[in-house]
């Protein structure tokens, strides 16, 4: 695509906007390489220093990022809607991404205080602990682990491989429990040694840290969960009116 250099609207402007309506037409795809400073500069016949204000504009828009010595890449974030409750499986599926689970923990253990308040049971009681490193496209996004009074779903580890299974289309299709609405804390902070290797990030990159009570219709809960997003493959996007 040209550009005219006989336009009111600046050079760097308009490979900005060219760069753009590739991305969002599918041309480059998520986590794809940009062409370089030079490279752009060649192909639009312009300098190097209008080559890069065009990517430090493009780079304002949230559309690629930036990594020093490596070039510009567009930006493989995926964005949460956080106006509906819906499963990690549910939101990668609507994206076009292919979803995917690595079990880490799939097992039963007595509710210590935290978990046993957020799910109105006793400490003490038996629930059951689900962690898995859940992927898109085979990258891993987040490190969840899911908390169920063990009473209320008893043999729900022995009859499904979450590996390959949606959790609420369990809780749905065998219990019969469909969420209805959710409780959420969200915060930025750094990773632990063990997410930050299970979430292969780099050092120094943050993540978001998110802890969710899922209600039914009736107002019970039915899941206590803390999850951590890849800070750099993850964000939560809302609507103010």
């Amino acid at each position: 695509m040209s550009i005219d250099p006989n336009s009111a609207t600046p050079l760097y402007i308009q490979i900005k906007d060219r760069l753009q309506e590739q991305i969002e037409a599918g041309a480059f795809e998520a986590g794809e390489r940009l062409p370089s400073e030079r490279e752009l500069a060649q192909m639009y016949s312009v300098s190097r220093m209008t080559a890069r204000q065009a990517l430090q504009l493009l780079q304002q828009t949230g559309l690629v990022l930036t990594r020093v010595g490596k070039g510009t890449y567009v930006n493989p974030k995926i964005h949460q809607d956080l106006q509906a409750l819906t499963s990690f499986t549910q939101e990668m599926v609507s994206r076009g991404l292919v979803p995917s689970s690595r079990v880490l923990l799939a097992e039963l253990q007595p509710a210590h205080h935290e978990v046993a308040v957020n799910l109105g049971i006793d400490p003490g009681d038996e629930v059951v602990v689900l962690q898995r490193i859940r992927c898109a496209n085979e990258k891993p996004i987040a490190l969840e682990t899911a908390h169920l009074a063990h009473a209320r779903f008893p043999g729900i580890l022995n009859d499904h491989d979450f590996a390959r299974v949606s959790l609420y289309q369990v809780l749905q299709g065998t219990y019969g429990v469909r969420l209805s609405w959710a409780s959420q804390v969200i915060a930025a902070r750094m990773p632990t040694p063990f997410e930050r290797r299970a979430l292969e990030m780099p050092s120094g990159t943050p993540v978001l840290s998110l802890a969710r009570v899922s209600y039914d219709s009736n107002d019970r809960p039915v899941e206590y969960v803390r999850s951590c997003y890849h800070g750099e493959r993850y964000e939560l996007r809302t609507t103010l009116r």
